[in-house]
């Protein structure tokens, strides 16, 4: 480690806790350098190799899985358990210099290298953002993928069109438009990676029936993206073409995969057998879909019957709200009515009681008859009844009105029953004449031996 700079031994530290020092660290030195010292792509190309090496051990026809059954098994399955029918992939002997993934040693190397690299992508997505640096420099849609591969491997380089758009937005489209979305996981650093761009997917047959039949999503695998794809897959060996299924929101489905030296028959077989079983199957689909829009519609409709719902016990609400304030506004009329109907009862009866006592006083100090007294006036009241007595012919007007209005408690008419009015004015029956005149006196208005009318006047109110 002499001559590194101290950035550069913590890089070199880095890769061999995650490679599990499976280089020396002259070889390790030497891969670093030829990566300009990036630790991802570093072990990105030490892993390829790996994997390269383990695929020479293998029987060719490892590099590619069979179609399973039932349009391939769910990745995002709640259990390992298989769907009825979906054919398991024979289990892979161990690579080529791997431990076995039985032991203890094969199980921790497992562990650190994807430890390793998660720590790593965090880093690189900490400096470089989501992308990093591969492939030419950072690409987020299918044109800028298109232009990334043709700048490595050739501008004449004919290719399909790749979705334009996340992983995320490429399955929901293919869900969308009923189609198989083929994914291709792309590392510049494998074997067989050159090859497979110029040979397999610039191929006129294969690029015309992806063109026509499926959609296509691409991804380096050393962006961020494209590299928890690889993880979604199981992807191992690069690089890596598979057809997905993507039934549902919640599930995702891998019909067919393709991996590591991969022919032209072999894609166009697969492609084929794809197409054929989801052929097999679109009536299915469709009836999912269709299904998905009705539950849809039916929870639309449960939603719009509910605000319905909630709008009409809102109106009665209101309406038993208003017609509770109207009726306590009535019982508060109501009750100001009868309140206000008690206290002019008990205004009229304080006034009935003191009119009462005035005349009662009034009677009490009435002057008795005298011998001077000679005029006799005779007074009929409006209830028919008549009173007699006699005054001295001084007496004036207003003695008499005294006296009418006090005549039903002197002791004279006790028993009697008289009523005299509140109010009333003494009138002259022939001729007719009201006497109004107080000051003037018996005599002057010859009132002797007359008879006097008491009229009753109604009150002002």
């Amino acid at each position: 480690m002499e001559g590194l700079s101290p950035e550069q031994q913590s890089q070199l530290t880095i890769f061999r806790e995650v490679t599990a020092d499976t280089r020396d660290t002259r070889s390790a030195v030497q891969l670093l350098q030829s990566c300009d010292w990036n630790v991802e792509q570093a072990i990105q190309l030490h892993l390829a190799s790996v994997d390269d090496e383990g695929a020479q051990a293998r029987p060719a026809a490892a590099s590619s899985s069979n179609l399973a059954g039932s349009l391939g098994a769910p990745l995002l399955a709640n259990d390992d358990r298989a769907a009825p029918g979906v054919a398991r992939p024979a289990a892979e002997p161990p690579l080529l210099g791997e431990p076995s993934r039985f032991s203890l040693v094969g199980w921790l190397s497992r562990g650190l290298r994807h430890l390793g690299l998660s720590f790593i992508g965090i880093l690189r997505a900490f400096f470089f953002g989501p992308g990093g640096a591969q492939l030419g420099g950072g690409f987020a849609s299918g044109e800028a993928f298109t232009r990334a591969l043709t700048a490595a491997y050739g501008a004449d380089l004919l290719l399909p069109r790749f979705f334009e758009g996340s992983f995320s937005e490429a399955l929901q489209a293919a869900r969308r438009e009923a189609k198989l979305l083929v994914l291709y996981l792309h590392s510049e650093h494998a074997r067989h990676t050159q090859t497979f761009c110029s040979e397999v997917l610039s191929n006129d047959f294969v690029r015309t029936m992806l063109d026509e039949n499926f959609l296509v999503w691409g991804g380096d695998i050393a962006r961020m993206e494209a590299h928890q794809v690889a993880q979604l897959v199981h992807a191992r060996q690069y690089p890596w073409f598979c057809v997905l299924l993507p039934a549902s929101v919640d599930e995702i489905r891998v019909i067919g995969a393709l991996n590591g030296e991969v022919q032209v028959d072999q894609t166009s077989a697969l492609l084929a057998a794809c197409l054929d079983e989801m052929e097999s199957h679109r009536a299915e689909i469709i009836a999912r879909r269709e299904q998905q829009v009705e539950d849809r519609q039916l929870r639309e409709q449960q939603d719009q019957e509910y605000q319905q719902a909630l709008e009409v016990d809102r109106k009665r609400m209101e309406e038993q709200q208003r017609m509770e304030r109207e009726q306590r506004e009535a019982e508060r009329l109501a009750e100001e009515q009868r309140r206000e109907e008690r206290e002019e009862r008990e205004r009229r009866e304080a006034e009935l009681e003191a009119l009462e006592a005035r005349r009662r006083r009034r009677a009490s100090e009435l002057a008795a008859e005298g011998p001077e007294s000679t005029s006799r006036l005779s007074l009929r009241l409006p209830a028919g009844q008549r009173i007699q007595r006699r005054f001295p012919p001084t007496a004036t007007l207003a003695d008499v009105y005294a006296w009418a209005e006090c005549a039903a408690y002197l002791p004279e008419n006790e028993g009697k029953g008289l009523e005299v009015p509140h109010r009333f004015m003494l009138k002259m029956s022939f001729p007719s004449k009201d006497l109004t005149e107080m000051d003037r006196s018996i005599g002057e208005l010859q009132l002797a031996g007359t008879n006097i009318l008491l009229a009753a006047l109604e009150d002002d109110d």
